[in-house]
This record gives C-alpha cells, sequence and structure tokens, in this order.
C-alpha cells in the first residue's frame, strides 16, 4: 500500500533525482517530487505548498545545504531536511546538524534513507500535535469558549499594551462597556440555550460593527468590551468616532434577531471611557467605563455614556446641533447677511452674502460653529444650494431697480460643493431658473480648493467663465499662492485676505507683498478687492498701492437685506459709479 508524500529536492542532477524518486517508491512511497536548485527557487517553493520533507544535496553550482538550513529556518518553518549527498566532510556534516538538519545521508548508503524519512515524519506529527495541544490550552486560557472572543485576562494584557503604545503615540484610545438590556427575562423564560444563542450573535455584531485592529471582549454573562485604539490627538475628535461606534453597535443590537426560529428584540446599554496612555488608568479603566455603562441604564437604556460628564454634554451638544441643523432650511431659520464693497470713490459695488443662522432657541449662530459640522455630516451641499438660490433671487429682485441692477453678489463655494461632478450644471440651471445675468453672480472659491484636482477644476472654472458666470479667488495669500499655478486658473477676480491687511500698514514687508499682488492681478487681467478693511489708514496706504475695490467693517458690517437696502439709500448715488466691477 502506497503513501503520499510531498518532497521538495534540491538537487542539481536529474539522474540522481530519478534514483531517488525509485528509491521512495520501492520503501512504499508515493512521492509528489519537485526539484529546485536554486535560493530563487527555494524561496518560492516555501512559500507555496506544505511540504513532508526536504531532501538536499551538500553542494550544488552557486548554492549549498547550508544555505538552505538558513533560508528554512528564517522562514520559521517545521520541515524535516535530511541532506543527501555523495561527498560531504565529517566537519561539514557537524554544521549542518548544527544548523537544523534532521540527518545526513552518504549517496552510496541509500538504505539509510527510508529509515530517517519514517522517524523523522514520526517526530514531525509529535511536534504537530504538541503545537495543536499548546495551541488549545492557550485558547482556553484566553478565549472565551462560549463566543470564542478573547476573556477579561487576554482583555487586560492588550488593554496594557494599549496604554503603553498611546503613551507612545499620544493617540487616545476608548474603553466601550457593554452590558445587554434585560437579558435575565430571555433566560428566565426561553432557557440558558436561547441566551447562549444570542451571545454568540451578539460576538459576530460587535465584531461587524468595528475595524480588524479593534478588540472585542466578553467579560462573562451578558457584558462585553470593546476597545478601540489610534482615535487621533484631539480627546474631542477621539470620543465622536467612540461615538459614532457606539451608537452603531446601540442600533445594531435593536434589530430583531432569530433563535431559533423565535424572533427576539433586544437592546444594550455602552458606558464609554477615553483613555490616553496612563498605565495608572489600567486598574480604573474598566470602573470608568462599567460606571457609565450604569449612567445609560438609568437614562432608559439603549443608549451610552461617557465617564466625563463634561464630554458627554459636550457630544449631546453637539447631537442637538446636528438635528436642529438637518431641520434649519425647512424652519427658514437660515439667513443671509450681504456685507458692501465700494470702489475708491465710497459708490456701491456689490455685496458679499454671509449665511447666518437664527436658531429658535440657541440664538444666532456663527457660521464657525456650524459650517464645519455641516461638512462633517454631509449637509453642506444642501446648504449651500439654499445659499446660491437666495443670493440669486436677490440679485432678481435688484435687476427692475435703476440704482441697483448693477451690483454683484458674491456667494461663497464649499469644497464639497465645488468636487461635485454636476457642480457647473447645477449653478447654470439655477441661474436660468431664478432668470438672471450670470455676470452679476460671483463665485469665491479658495486656494486650498482647487489644488484638490487642478485640471479637474480649471475644466469646470472654464466653463464658468464660458456661462458667464464671475468667478473669486478668495482669502488669497493663506493657501499656496503659487504664481505658476494662478496664472492658469481662470479667474475674473483676487481677494487679499483681511491677514494682509491689518499688518499692512506697520509691517513693510506686508505691505509690499500687498503691492505685488495687485500688480499682478492686473497683469493678469484680474480684478483686486482687498477684504477685511477696518481702518482709514488701512484704505489710505490700499489708494497709494493702487487697489480699486475695498470691504470691510470700515465701510459696513453684514447686515440683512432689509437693513442693507437701507444702507444703500445713504452711499453716494449708484448712478454715476465708476465702471469698475468688483
Amino acid at each position: 500500500m502506497t503513501k503520499p508524500l510531498s518532497v521538495l529536492l534540491i538537487e542539481d542532477s536529474e539522474d540522481d533525482a530519478m534514483l531517488l524518486e525509485r528509491e521512495l517508491r520501492l520503501g512504499g512511497y508515493l512521492p509528489a517530487l519537485h526539484r529546485i536548485d536554486s535560493a530563487i527557487q527555494l524561496d518560492t517553493a516555501l512559500k507555496k505548498t506544505d511540504w513532508d520533507v526536504i531532501i538536499t544535496d551538500h553542494n550544488l553550482p552557486g548554492f549549498s545545504s547550508e544555505s538552505a538550513l538558513r533560508m528554512v529556518h528564517e522562514a520559521e518553518l517545521d520541515i524535516p531536511i535530511i541532506i543527501v549527498s555523495g561527498s560531504i566532510g565529517e566537519e561539514a556534516a557537524v554544521r549542518a546538524m548544527k544548523a537544523g538538519a534532521s540527518d545526513y545521508i552518504m549517496k552510496d548508503n541509500m538504505a539509510r534513507l527510508l529509515p530517517a524519512i519514517e522517524r523523522e515524519l514520526r517526530d514531525a506529527e509529535v511536534r504537530r500535535r504538541q503545537r495543536e495541544s499548546e495551541k488549545t490550552i492557550r485558547h482556553l486560557a484566553f478565549y472565551d469558549p462560549l463566543t470564542q472572543l478573547p476573556n477579561r485576562r487576554l482583555l487586560m494584557d492588550r488593554l496594557e499594551h494599549a496604554l503603553l503604545s498611546s503613551a507612545r503615540s499620544k493617540h487616545y484610545g476608548a474603553l466601550l462597556y457593554l452590558d445587554m438590556d434585560h437579558f435575565k427575562n430571555l433566560n428566565d423564560t426561553k432557557g440558558h440555550h436561547y441566551g447562549d444563542i444570542l451571545l454568540k450573535q451578539v460576538a459576530m455584531q460587535l465584531k461587524s460593527c468595528v475595524r480588524d485592529e479593534d478588540t472585542v471582549a466578553r467579560l462573562g454573562g451578558d457584558e462585553f468590551v470593546v476597545m478601540l485604539e489610534d482615535l487621533g490627538l484631539d480627546a474631542d475628535h477621539a470620543a465622536i468616532q467612540a461615538k459614532v461606534i457606539g451608537d452603531k453597535i446601540v442600533a445594531t443590537l435593536n434589530q430583531p434577531c432569530l433563535l431559533n426560529n423565535y424572533e427576539h428584540y433586544s437592546s444594550c446599554s455602552i458606558g464609554v471611557a477615553l483613555f490616553h496612555g496612563d498605565k495608572s488608568q489600567l486598574d480604573h479603566l474598566l470602573t470608568q467605563a462599567d460606571t457609565s455603562m450604569y449612567e445609560a441604564k438609568k437614562a432608559g437604556r439603549n443608549t451610552l455614556r461617557f465617564f466625563d460628564p463634561t464630554m458627554q454634554k459636550t457630544l449631546e451638544e453637539r447631537v442637538d446641533m446636528e438635528n436642529a441643523l438637518r431641520q434649519a432650511i425647512s424652519k427658514q431659520q437660515f439667513q443671509l447677511f450681504y456685507q458692501i464693497q465700494v470702489d475708491t470713490q465710497g459708490y456701491p459695488l456689490g455685496a458679499e452674502a454671509l449665511i447666518r443662522w437664527r436658531h429658535d432657541s440657541m440664538g444666532m449662530i456663527p457660521p464657525s460653529d456650524f459650517i464645519p459640522l455641516a461638512e462633517e455630516t454631509n449637509q453642506i451641499e444642501t446648504i449651500g444650494q439654499w445659499v446660491l438660490e437666495t443670493a440669486c433671487l436677490q440679485v432678481k429682485a435688484w435687476a427692475d431697480c435703476p440704482f441697483r441692477q448693477h451690483l454683484t453678489i458674491a456667494v461663497n463655494v464649499s469644497a464639497q460643493q465645488f468636487k461635485q461632478h454636476n457642480f457647473v450644471d447645477i449653478v447654470q440651471k439655477t441661474a436660468e431658473r431664478i432668470g438672471i445675468d450670470p455676470a452679476k453672480l460671483k463665485l469665491e472659491l479658495t486656494e486650498s480648493m482647487v489644488l484638490i484636482n487642478v485640471e479637474d477644476a480649471i475644466a469646470k472654472m472654464k466653463r464658468l467663465r464660458a456661462l458667464g458666470f464671475y468667478l473669486s479667488l478668495d482669502d488669497f495669500g493663506t493657501g499656496y499662492s503659487s504664481l505658476s499655478y494662478l496664472k492658469r486658473l481662470p479667474f475674473n477676480q483676487i481677494k487679499i485676505d483681511r491677514s494682509f491687511i491689518v499688518s499692512a500698514t506697520f509691517d513693510s514687508n506686508d505691505a509690499f507683498l500687498v503691492h505685488i499682488v495687485i500688480s499682478m492681478g492686473q497683469k493678469f487681467g484680474m480684478d483686486v478687492v482687498a477684504e477685511g478693511v477696518e481702518t482709514q489708514e488701512q484704505f489710505e496706504l490700499l489708494e497709494i498701492l493702487d487697489c480699486k475695490a475695498f470691504q470691510g467693517y470700515l465701510f459696513g458690517k453684514p447686515m440683512p437685506i432689509e437693513d442693507f437696502e437701507t444702507f444703500l439709500l445713504s452711499l453716494p448715488n449708484p448712478s454715476t459709479a465708476t465702471t469698475y466691477i468688483a
């Protein structure tokens, strides 16, 4: 009866290989023999197949048994290696055995080959069983037998390493302590077997909610812990990430599940504690998370709570603002304020439209508080579209007024808006639907926005210019400010950032930069607006530097449309204004 044998043969002689295969067949084996003769071939062979035995010649052209032994050792493989050689000295044989060779056999004494192979296969099987036994013992020591998740012992070991890693990287992590709500009721009514099925499902659902590198552990009963690492350097951002995952877990475990055809509804309460590399927290971290979990129970279950009351309050405020933001348009809480832009004589040239949010209970909320939130929650496109439509309606309203029909309105475009593949079509259709002259609408883009994908930006900007829209480069000087790309981007206008204007009166370098920007804009055929002009001294300096358009508190603060139109009446008669368009 033949026995299969997978053999990797390192031999440069085909005749010797045939003799070796014949010897194995005579000994009752059915060898699957793969012959190689170089280090490159050995490296490939060790990665592709599980070998029962490696048989190698001692000396080959450019290769040797010693090199083969070293490569197998570096690969950390437990494969018997038998040297079969026509000439191997005693010293070389001793070195080979010390290096890991199982045996060496002279080619003129092949009778020793089969007993050596059988001995080594038996020993290899003993080692394999020993490894499996050790693996089983380790698994029982560190893993929960029901869910196969890490147990408390392994969790604490990983948590200790996580704290040390956090101390080095300064990154925050989080511990989520989870308890199933009313789990005892299931055991009492349906039996522990149903409870075990639920716990297994919970284990799988928890793993599906987190990253591969995160740890999900079962402490016992219906209590689980999720450990999240590398949540960033900022505590608030780490808390937000932990809350997102916690909310995902709550929502996932709130779905009905089948337990032996019995539809069961369950929920969980979660306590969250952040950690930041302080090893002394190790003993207290689980307690903190456990304590906050009970706060979640007190709050009505099926929710999560943070250990830090201040952070919990911050997150609750953020959630409240996010929910309110989603309703702001339908509740008509957004409002556009307008800030005047004038020429050197103080004649009105147009205005920049600036969004404001007037909440019923939170009052006036500045854009710096809600625009980043709108971007994070993917609401910025909807808000941006509202701004665009509202500004276009105002342009339309001014079109029939002789003293206002020349005014332009500038709107800020967000990076997410501009990134939309159909952004140009959206702007065009909005302007056409409302019926405005596109030249009266200025689209303000930032440097960083257009440099995300320069070629795509140029293509969109050229289409917008061809349709008659006016393009303004906002906050010039705060980004890359490279002339090499500026001359390629088809802007109509440059807006010098207020940070240069503020310091230009006392810093000659900034004053020179402003002069360069103004001259450069004129060379490129672009208009230049100085924004953030707040003092008469700044205005007079900008006039000397040949700037022709201005925006800032010196000329007027942002104000609602009713106040803005009243304010326009106090300005010089627009009918005699310069032809310069800002």
